[in-house]
């Protein structure tokens, strides 16, 4: 597993907890040589966790838009790739990432994930999804998950294919503990 995409808010949390699982995350995936793939922002989480990388000296790739770009919010340090819009900045970012975790956020990462989720259950791709379940964060999320198979609204079959691929932790450690067996696996599979 070499490089990560991370979704996360472009806001800086109240929950101090997030804010240092964000840089804790940039900082290990950094000492492992996983490059970080991200939204390419220099503020709230995004900006954390490429700090993060950065102090390890990471690799860092920000995948943009214009509207973004244009606000100078990048780092000379980072590869920075622009594309057109949203579809096309979520699309890179994928294509470049042997995985996917998600950090708190808001409609956007949720967007994301959702987006990762699916596509592992459509079987599209075969990448591990990493959630940082820090504070709890997600908790919600997993419960509506739960309603959702339990009125029938989605199957088991895609649930258990997204199953195989999610890794939720509460700490950063054992998510990229977590990740790298998923990927180990899957790579095995794949053979």
């Amino acid at each position: 597993m070499k490089s990560i995409a991370v979704y996360c808010g472009s806001q800086l949390p109240k929950t101090e907890e997030f804010q240092c699982m964000a840089t804790e995350l940039g900082a290990a995936m950094a000492v492992k040589g996983i490059t970080l793939v991200f939204g390419g922002y220099n503020q709230g989480l995004m900006g954390l966790v490429a700090d993060g990388a950065e102090s390890g000296r990471g690799r860092i790739i920000g995948v943009t838009i214009p509207k973004f770009a244009d606000r100078g919010n990048t780092k000379s340090t980072w590869e920075v790739i622009t594309v057109p819009d949203l579809p096309e900045r979520r699309k890179k970012m994928m294509e470049l990432a042997d995985a996917y975790v998600a950090l708190p956020g808001g409609f956007g990462t949720l967007d994301e994930l959702t987006e990762v989720l699916v596509e592992g259950a459509l079987q599209m791709h075969n990448k591990p999804i990493g959630v940082l379940n820090c504070g709890n964060y997600y908790d919600m999320f997993f419960a509506w998950r739960e309603r959702a198979l339990a009125e029938g609204l989605d199957d088991r079959l895609r649930a258990d294919r997204v199953d195989r691929l999610l890794v939720v932790k509460d700490n950063v450690s054992d998510l990229l503990e977590g990740l790298q067996q998923t990927w180990e696996k899957v790579q095995a599979e794949a053979t």
